[in-house]
Protein backbone atom coordinates (compact mmCIF):
# COMPACT_ATOMS: atom_id res chain seq x y z
CA UNK A 1 0.00 0.00 0.00
CA UNK A 2 1.41 3.38 -0.88
CA UNK A 3 0.21 6.80 0.00
CA UNK A 4 0.17 9.75 -2.44
CA UNK A 5 0.31 13.27 -1.04
CA UNK A 6 -2.66 15.44 -1.65
CA UNK A 7 -0.28 18.99 -1.31
CA UNK A 8 2.15 17.37 -4.08
CA UNK A 9 2.18 18.51 -7.18
CA UNK A 10 0.11 16.57 -9.50
CA UNK A 11 2.16 14.53 -12.72
CA UNK A 12 2.25 15.97 -15.71
CA UNK A 13 0.57 14.77 -18.66
CA UNK A 14 2.13 11.36 -19.30
CA UNK A 15 4.45 11.46 -16.35
CA UNK A 16 3.66 8.77 -13.66
CA UNK A 17 2.30 9.40 -10.06
CA UNK A 18 4.67 10.76 -7.38
CA UNK A 19 3.92 7.85 -4.85
CA UNK A 20 6.05 8.01 -1.21
CA UNK A 21 5.28 5.13 1.60
CA UNK A 22 4.05 5.92 4.58
CA UNK A 23 5.10 7.30 8.15
CA UNK A 24 5.71 4.88 10.67
CA UNK A 25 2.41 5.03 13.23
CA UNK A 26 5.30 5.29 15.59
CA UNK A 27 7.10 8.06 14.76
CA UNK A 28 3.82 10.15 14.23
CA UNK A 29 2.55 9.51 17.81
CA UNK A 30 6.10 9.96 19.03
CA UNK A 31 6.73 13.33 16.99
CA UNK A 32 3.42 13.95 18.17
CA UNK A 33 4.19 13.83 21.82
CA UNK A 34 7.41 15.45 21.91
CA UNK A 35 5.59 18.36 19.76
CA UNK A 36 2.96 18.87 23.12
CA UNK A 37 5.18 18.11 25.75
CA UNK A 38 8.21 20.97 24.16
CA UNK A 39 5.07 23.53 24.12
CA UNK A 40 4.01 22.80 27.54
CA UNK A 41 7.38 22.74 28.77
CA UNK A 42 8.54 26.15 27.18
CA UNK A 43 4.92 27.52 28.16
CA UNK A 44 5.44 26.40 32.22
CA UNK A 45 9.25 28.16 31.92
CA UNK A 46 8.26 31.05 30.57
CA UNK A 47 5.32 32.25 33.03
CA UNK A 48 7.53 31.08 36.19
CA UNK A 49 10.59 33.27 33.95
CA UNK A 50 8.68 36.39 33.05
CA UNK A 51 5.85 36.97 35.83
CA UNK A 52 7.21 37.63 38.70
CA UNK A 53 5.48 35.72 41.95
CA UNK A 54 2.92 38.18 44.10
CA UNK A 55 2.55 36.04 46.87
CA UNK A 56 1.81 39.22 49.82
CA UNK A 57 3.24 41.55 47.79
CA UNK A 58 0.77 44.14 50.31
CA UNK A 59 2.79 42.80 53.36
CA UNK A 60 6.18 43.18 51.27
CA UNK A 61 5.45 46.96 50.69
CA UNK A 62 4.28 47.84 54.04
CA UNK A 63 6.92 46.70 56.11
CA UNK A 64 9.41 48.41 52.95
CA UNK A 65 7.70 51.60 53.80
CA UNK A 66 7.04 51.60 57.52
CA UNK A 67 10.59 53.59 57.79
CA UNK A 68 8.84 56.36 55.41
CA UNK A 69 8.81 59.72 57.41
CA UNK A 70 7.02 61.48 54.31
CA UNK A 71 6.20 63.84 52.87
CA UNK A 72 2.73 62.99 52.86
CA UNK A 73 -0.60 63.58 50.48
CA UNK A 74 -2.57 64.72 53.88
CA UNK A 75 -0.83 65.69 57.52
CA UNK A 76 -3.20 65.09 60.46
CA UNK A 77 -6.20 65.13 58.67
CA UNK A 78 -9.33 65.20 60.66
CA UNK A 79 -11.58 61.73 60.23
CA UNK A 80 -13.78 63.46 57.36
CA UNK A 81 -10.26 64.18 55.56
CA UNK A 82 -9.35 60.79 55.14
CA UNK A 83 -12.39 59.31 54.36
CA UNK A 84 -13.03 61.95 51.48
CA UNK A 85 -9.46 60.96 50.28
CA UNK A 86 -9.07 57.44 50.73
CA UNK A 87 -12.46 57.56 48.26
CA UNK A 88 -10.31 58.94 45.82
CA UNK A 89 -7.35 56.61 46.22
CA UNK A 90 -8.94 53.19 46.88
CA UNK A 91 -12.49 53.54 46.69
CA UNK A 92 -16.04 53.71 48.84
CA UNK A 93 -16.08 51.87 52.00
CA UNK A 94 -12.26 51.23 52.57
CA UNK A 95 -11.65 50.24 56.12
CA UNK A 96 -10.34 53.03 57.81
CA UNK A 97 -8.61 53.49 61.37
CA UNK A 98 -11.52 54.23 63.97
CA UNK A 99 -11.75 58.12 64.73
CA UNK A 100 -9.84 57.52 68.35
CA UNK A 101 -6.74 56.67 66.07
CA UNK A 102 -4.23 59.36 65.42
CA UNK A 103 -3.43 59.74 61.49
CA UNK A 104 -0.03 61.18 61.46
CA UNK A 105 -0.15 61.11 57.63
CA UNK A 106 -1.81 59.39 54.65
CA UNK A 107 -0.16 59.29 51.20
CA UNK A 108 -0.49 57.31 47.96
CA UNK A 109 1.04 54.55 46.74
CA UNK A 110 1.07 52.65 43.69
CA UNK A 111 1.46 48.77 43.72
CA UNK A 112 1.16 46.62 40.99
CA UNK A 113 -0.45 49.05 38.75
CA UNK A 114 -3.16 50.21 41.12
CA UNK A 115 -3.63 52.73 43.75
CA UNK A 116 -3.05 52.16 47.59
CA UNK A 117 -3.50 53.99 50.26
CA UNK A 118 -0.63 54.36 53.08
CA UNK A 119 -1.44 55.63 56.67
CA UNK A 120 1.16 56.60 59.52
CA UNK A 121 -0.79 55.87 62.87
CA UNK A 122 0.17 56.51 66.38
CA UNK A 123 -1.55 54.30 68.60
CA UNK A 124 -1.04 54.15 72.24
CA UNK A 125 2.82 55.99 71.22
CA UNK A 126 3.37 53.28 68.81
CA UNK A 127 3.85 54.42 64.83
CA UNK A 128 2.32 51.81 62.77
CA UNK A 129 2.15 51.75 59.03
CA UNK A 130 -1.86 50.93 57.24
CA UNK A 131 -1.64 50.16 54.21
CA UNK A 132 -5.23 49.28 52.20
CA UNK A 133 -5.90 48.46 48.74
CA UNK A 134 -8.91 47.18 46.62
CA UNK A 135 -8.63 43.28 46.38
CA UNK A 136 -7.91 41.93 43.20
CA UNK A 137 -7.86 38.19 42.50
CA UNK A 138 -8.06 35.86 45.60
CA UNK A 139 -5.81 37.64 48.10
CA UNK A 140 -4.84 35.80 51.79
CA UNK A 141 -7.43 35.74 54.19
CA UNK A 142 -4.72 36.22 57.10
CA UNK A 143 -0.99 36.94 57.16
CA UNK A 144 1.27 37.45 59.50
CA UNK A 145 5.39 38.23 58.95
CA UNK A 146 7.79 39.04 61.15
CA UNK A 147 10.81 41.08 59.99
CA UNK A 148 13.75 41.52 62.76
CA UNK A 149 12.03 43.70 65.13
CA UNK A 150 8.81 44.49 63.40
CA UNK A 151 5.62 42.34 62.88
CA UNK A 152 2.85 42.74 59.71
CA UNK A 153 -0.33 41.21 59.78
CA UNK A 154 -2.01 41.39 56.57
CA UNK A 155 -5.99 40.64 56.33
CA UNK A 156 -9.11 40.64 54.14
CA UNK A 157 -11.57 43.24 54.84
CA UNK A 158 -14.89 42.56 52.40
CA UNK A 159 -13.78 43.72 48.72
CA UNK A 160 -10.42 45.32 50.66
CA UNK A 161 -6.62 44.39 51.72
CA UNK A 162 -5.16 45.78 54.71
CA UNK A 163 -1.69 45.41 56.47
CA UNK A 164 -0.36 47.04 59.87
CA UNK A 165 2.85 47.19 60.11
CA UNK A 166 4.30 47.71 64.13
CA UNK A 167 6.61 46.74 66.57
CA UNK A 168 6.43 42.75 67.52
CA UNK A 169 7.02 43.44 71.43
CA UNK A 170 3.95 46.09 70.94
CA UNK A 171 2.17 44.12 68.72
CA UNK A 172 -0.73 43.25 70.89
CA UNK A 173 -1.54 46.87 71.87
CA UNK A 174 -1.41 48.19 68.59
CA UNK A 175 -3.42 45.57 66.86
CA UNK A 176 -6.07 45.41 68.96
CA UNK A 177 -6.75 49.18 67.00
CA UNK A 178 -8.20 47.00 64.06
CA UNK A 179 -10.27 44.65 65.47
Amino acid sequence: MHLVEAEAVGPIEGDDALVTPPRPPHRRVSVSLLFTLSVLIGTVVAIYLLLPARHDVMVTEAIAHHADAGPWDLENPTPAELRAWSIGVVGKGAPLPSDAVKVIGAKRLEILKRGVALMRLDIAGEHVTYLVAHARGIPSKHVTRRDGELRAEGWRRGVFTAVAVGSDATSQTWLGAFK
